[in-house]
């Protein structure tokens, strides 16, 4: 057979490998060979050697044949059915014996049809077909025998039984079995045949139609294997491939905004896009040299894993962005790359709750608080990198944000004045009146203290008291 693909088997359902660095095979390495010694035949029943191969096979070729075996069984009642009345006034036959034995003839073919429904592999197909053959054709041979009809008459009604298995594409072993009763069927039959005419010739158009017939349906069933086992490869490569897709699209998502990935598999090369409004976040954990230099480097990696995966949870919950992440500072943005009227409360929104997040994980560690700072304003964004992708984005927006992050007040959100102009409606601030800002100079900021009543119904307040100054800020 000369096959050699090599197919990658399907994981699970929701399944995703981690593939090693530098390859596109996953870890575990989930794989299946599908080469010559699975592809390869038995020499004398042409079965598939691998079992499995051999069951698809059984299941698929039964249920594109099952059409065929109806057809084939159902014609072959009615074709006994007017031999009932066709043997009788066109040879010797007599009447009283070609009516009941081509009327059995016919109901056992019929009753055949009618349990084709529990026939659903080509084993039980063709079992049934060659037994129905086998007695078919010794019922002829008896009739033509008897009747004295069986040069002629007999030989070409063996030739349209043949024509009829033919047909019905039978397996090749089991055209063989059928083949080996008929024709020790027409040695008996011509043994004891009575008549005068020679079967010399007979014989020999019946031995030829054998043998053709026999090496016909095995180079018919070799090339539907063969066909069958390319079929299966090219299946399963077409799987893996898609597989493959779906995997590299997947992380791709990981990485990039959904609309971004989708430009980039579109087959867009430069992504670069400018947003007019948009609200960026800074956070970032107080005091975290020192507490990671006090912690096992497992211990450290696991805060941050369970920190940010929470963040992530929250940033997804809001349909925000995230940015990217730098040691312990985390960067989102709400309004791009799809613009949101709520940018900014939904980035507020999401500072506070991080604050609360890190809070509880606090409890396992003492004193680990956050700074948060936001600003609102215009920023860039595209995509950077060939090999390794990553959105980020840039401007006075974004430095803002982080100047003020680091101004900020640990557990609390700063925000710039532009922020607070789209939140004033469902929060409650206090002024920090004019921030010194590291290359903006004196800035009015405000630190978010909650919402309106702690349900965001009540009208807002803002608090006439500063909180404190740049001096005093980080803590």
């Amino acid at each position: 057979m000369g096959l050699r693909p090599r197919i990658v088997a399907h994981p699970s359902h929701g399944e995703v490998s981690a593939a090693p660095r530098g390859t596109s095979q996953p870890a575990d390495r989930p794989t299946t060979e599908l080469d010559a010694d699975r592809g390869a035949l038995r020499r004398g029943s042409l079965r598939f050697l691998n079992e499995r191969l051999e069951r698809d096979y059984q299941r698929q070729g039964g249920a594109e044949s099952l059409t065929g075996f109806r057809i084939t069984t159902g014609v072959a009642a009615v074709m006994w059915l007017l031999a009932a009345l066709v043997i009788p006034n066109g040879t010797p036959i007599p009447l009283d014996r070609a009516i009941p034995v081509s009327s059995a003839m016919a109901l056992l073919n019929c009753a055949a049809f009618l349990l084709s429904g529990r026939a659903d592999t080509l084993d039980r197909q063709h079992s049934i077909i060659s037994v129905l053959t086998s007695a078919n054709g010794l019922v002829i041979l008896w009739l033509a025998s008897t009747g004295g009809v069986l040069p002629g008459y007999g030989i070409s009604a063996i030739m349209l039984l043949f024509a009829f298995g033919f047909v019905a594409r039978t397996g090749f072993i089991f055209a063989a079995w059928r083949s080996a009763v008929i024709v020790t069927g027409f040695v008996v039959a011509a043994a004891l045949y009575p008549g005068r005419s020679s079967l010399l010739v007979d014989a020999f158009i019946f031995g030829a139609a054998v043998i053709g017939t026999l090496l016909a349906l095995r180079l018919l069933e070799q090339s539907r294997r063969r066909v069958f086992y390319q079929d299966t490869v090219i299946t399963h490569q077409a799987d893996a491939l898609r597989l493959e897709k779906d995997r590299a699209d997947a992380l791709l998502l990981n990485v990039l905004p959904a609309a971004i990935s989708s430009r980039l598999l579109a087959g867009e090369r430069t992504i670069a896009d400018e947003y007019p409004a948009v609200t960026v976040l800074f956070a970032d954990i107080v005091g975290f040299t020192p507490l990671a230099a006090r912690l096992p480097a497992d211990e450290v990696v696991g805060l941050l894993g369970r920190l940010f995966a929470r963040f992530d949870e929250l940033v997804a919950e809001r349909g925000l962005e995230k940015i990217k992440t730098i040691g312990d500072a985390y960067m989102a943005a709400g309004g791009l790359p799809e613009p949101l009227d709520d940018h900014a409360a939904r980035v507020v929104d999401l500072g506070l709750a991080m604050i609360d997040v890190a809070r509880q994980e606090g409890r396992r560690l003492a004193d680990l608080r956050l700074r948060v700072g936001v600003h609102s304003g215009p920023v860039i964004g595209g995509v950077i990198g060939h090999r390794k992708f990553a959105f980020d984005i840039w401007g006075e927006t974004v430095n803002i944000a982080s100047r003020l992050e680091s101004q900020g007040m640990p557990g609390r959100v700063h925000v710039s004045a532009a922020t607070w102009r789209n939140v004033e409606d469902r929060f409650d601030a206090e002024p920090r009146g004019p921030i010194h800002l590291r290359g903006y100079g004196p800035l009015e900021t405000y630190t978010i203290i909650g919402r309106p009543g702690g349900d965001g119904e009540n009208p807002p307040r803002l608090s006439r008291r500063p909180v404190g100054s740049g001096a005093e800020s980080r803590a």
